[in-house]
């Protein structure tokens, strides 16, 4: 039961850390340039953008919705490993402060903040937990139609890059696309990594 406790314990902090990575790059890299890389945390970046809504309002907004949904369509277990990570995120957007790290680079801010971001989540992944928001459609089409979560997930955060073009530019919307190539790069590597990591042990 200990031991049991010690592991949950070490899981919930490492999840912790994976979440205040995601919302360090936010805060530090994507926000300062107004730039959306898909996702609910893209989808407050444009609100921000255009209509100054805090991120971590809209993030915890949109992360309701999407927890209502889940609760609706998918499983209970599914519901509270969602629901963690969706009332963790708009937290530590909102306690992390907003500050341009690369002022001078909006390139260079974008892929140091994609890498770091690509990490959390991957982080995530690896503890088959999530960070909620537009996570929850692909999961419900899956289910209810069989479309590979990846392809569902990958159509939404093209349409929240395509955002940055009606409300900034067509080089924030170049550099969003950029983000969620090097996300996905970081993505793979860290897992890569991870499962080498398991095979030695």
């Amino acid at each position: 039961m200990k031991n049991k406790k010690t592991r949950l314990s070490a899981k919930l902090l490492i999840m912790l850390v994976a979440l205040e990575l995601i919302a360090f790059s936010l805060n530090m890299f994507f926000e300062p340039h107004s730039i959306a890389a898909g996702g609910a945390t893209g989808i407050a970046i444009l609100l921000q953008a255009g209509w100054k809504i805090p991120t971590f309002i809209s993030v915890l907004v949109i992360n309701i919705v999407m927890l209502v949904l889940a609760y609706l369509h998918l499983d209970r277990q599914t519901t509270v490993k969602l629901a963690l990570g969706s009332f963790m995120l708009p937290l530590l957007l909102y306690i992390t402060p907003v500050y341009n790290l690369i002022p001078n680079s909006r390139v260079l801010s974008i892929v140091v903040g994609s890498i770091i971001f690509g990490i959390g989540l991957a982080i995530l992944y690896t503890l088959n937990m999530s960070s909620g928001g537009t996570t929850v459609p692909p999961m419900i089409i899956h289910k209810n139609f069989g479309v590979d979560k990846y392809i569902s997930l990958f159509i939404i955060d093209a349409i929240v890059c395509l955002g940055n073009i009606a409300l900034t530019d067509i080089v924030s919307f170049l550099l969003a696309v950029m983000s969620v190539g090097i996300s996905s790069l970081s993505i793979k590597g860290f897992g890569i990594i991870h499962a080498r990591r398991l095979a030695q042990a």
